[in-house]
């Protein structure tokens, strides 16, 4: 039995019993290994499943990169261009200054930071924080404070060719130079001067592209509509800048009806005391009213409006004329009240009672002065005309009809004295009425135009 199992072992056994040990030992050295690829294998597809293409296209372009280097396009500094979306618009008259509430809208090309956008699920723009990419320091060139130039850093929008555009709100104060002339109905040309100290490759694209400058979401003013707006590229020897230059039109409805108005008013006052009777102390009284009213105006117009060694507003050198007419308007009044109420001892001269009797007194309307001046005498059973009831005197028995004084050689009354001086005061009234007349409509031609 022994050699048997000898025979057996030594033999065709022994074969087949190697054979199988070593299919075991096989079995024992893959199994671990097979189980420890696969957990690899487990292992990268989950850590790829949890990396975005939105994140491994922001690994792939900010790799060795430095935010604080210029872009670069052909081995150039990158060009800039600029736009400007206008919200609001205002202008502070007192200190000459512009501020302007807008969009402002820079773009330029940064070949390091392009992509094939198949290679990244058709991705072609990114929204990036603004510390991120390189961005320009852009700042107003005639600024009017000191803080607040520079642009807020918002989110920047990167395109898959390299196309950076970078939207930021801003707040700009700027000087203008006023021209107050044609005030209330002016028209204001300001400029902003917008740009870099450090870089001088601003590109003047907006010359060709209507989008750099709009304001047609425009948040309307109270006073100010903006009529035309421009840019201009300026080229200088260690920087560039865009100008941005605006037209505005003030809204002047308020403006008629606070300051012409009573303008005109002022006016026709002024020349209704011409043609009040010349022994009416009133007159004086109104033109009083009159300066007064319009020395408020020129205060009111001092707070309103700035002090301008130049271009002086036509309205307030309207209402300075007109204050000085209405001065020598009052000088005129006393001359003539005190023509028409003095008691005259003399007799007018004689080459004045022919004028005023003749065509002048013709034009100036002073027959109808002396028929009203008869017919109210013959209406009164005493014979006193109705323009000298004011004025009684001791000899008032003695009076004759004006209209003959000429025809008669007796020395006349009083009466007859004191009619022919208020005939002259009311010819000065009349006179006066037409010069002053032609004055005001000189001075509203002029300062019409």
């Amino acid at each position: 039995m022994s050699s048997k199992i000898k025979t057996l072992i030594s033999g065709r056994g022994l074969l087949l019993f190697r054979i199988g040990l070593l299919i075991l030992v096989g079995i024992l050295i893959s199994v671990p290994g097979a189980s420890s690829a696969s957990e690899d294998n487990a292992d990268s597809s989950n850590s790829n499943s949890n990396i975005s293409t939105i994140e491994r296209l922001q690994m792939n372009l900010f790799i060795n990169y430095d935010e604080n280097a210029q872009p670069t396009v052909g081995g150039q500094p990158t060009n800039i261009s600029l736009g400007l979306n206008v919200n609001y618009i205002d202008i502070d008259e007192l200190n000459g200054k512009i501020t302007l509430h807008c969009w402002l809208n820079a773009r330029w090309t940064d070949e390091q930071h392009s992509w094939n956008a198949r290679e990244y699920d058709n991705i072609t723009k990114v929204h990036l924080s603004g510390h991120k990419l390189w961005k320009p320091q852009i700042t107003l060139f005639n600024s009017a404070v000191e803080e607040g130039n520079f642009l807020v850093s918002t989110q920047l929008i990167l395109s898959s060719d390299g196309t950076v555009l970078w939207v930021t709100p801003a707040v700009y104060t700027a000087y203008c130079s006023l021209n107050m002339r044609n005030w209330p109905y002016d028209r204001q040309t300001c400029k902003l001067k917008i740009g870099t100290w450090s870089l001088n490759h601003i590109e003047a694209v907006y010359n060709r592209e209507s989008h750099e400058l709009n304001y047609e979401n425009l948040v309307q003013s109270t006073e100010w509509q903006i009529l035309s707006g421009t840019t201009h590229f300026v080229h200088r020897d260690f920087y560039n800048y865009v100008e941005f230059e605006f037209t505005v039109r003030r809204r002047a409805s308020m403006y008629t009806a606070v300051i012409y108005t009573p303008a005109t008013c002022t006016v026709l006052l002024a020349l209704a005391t011409f043609w009040l009777p010349p022994q009416m102390g009133e007159k004086i009284l109104l033109n009083g009213i009159l300066i007064v009213l319009i020395s408020a105006f020129l205060m009111y117009f001092a707070q309103l409006l700035p002090v301008l060694a130049e271009n002086t507003p036509l309205i307030v050198v309207f209402y300075s004329a007109s204050l000085l007419l209405l001065s020598i308007s009052m000088i005129v009044e006393v001359v003539v009240l005190y023509l028409a109420t003095a008691q005259h001892k003399r007799r007018l001269p004689d080459f004045l009672k022919r004028l005023l009797n003749g065509k002048l007194g013709t034009w100036l309307h002073l027959s109808y002065f002396s028929n009203e001046s008869e017919s109210s005498s013959q209406r009164n059973g005493n014979g006193i005309v109705k323009e000298l009831d004011e004025h009684v005197y001791d000899n008032a028995d003695d009076l004759i009809n004006p209209l003959d004084i000429n025809h008669s050689s007796e020395m006349p009354s009083a009466r007859a004295l004191q009619y022919d001086w208020i005939l002259l005061a009311t010819a000065v009234d009349r006179v006066c009425f037409l010069g002053f007349g032609l004055v005001y409509v000189v001075l509203c031609i002029v300062y019409a135009v």
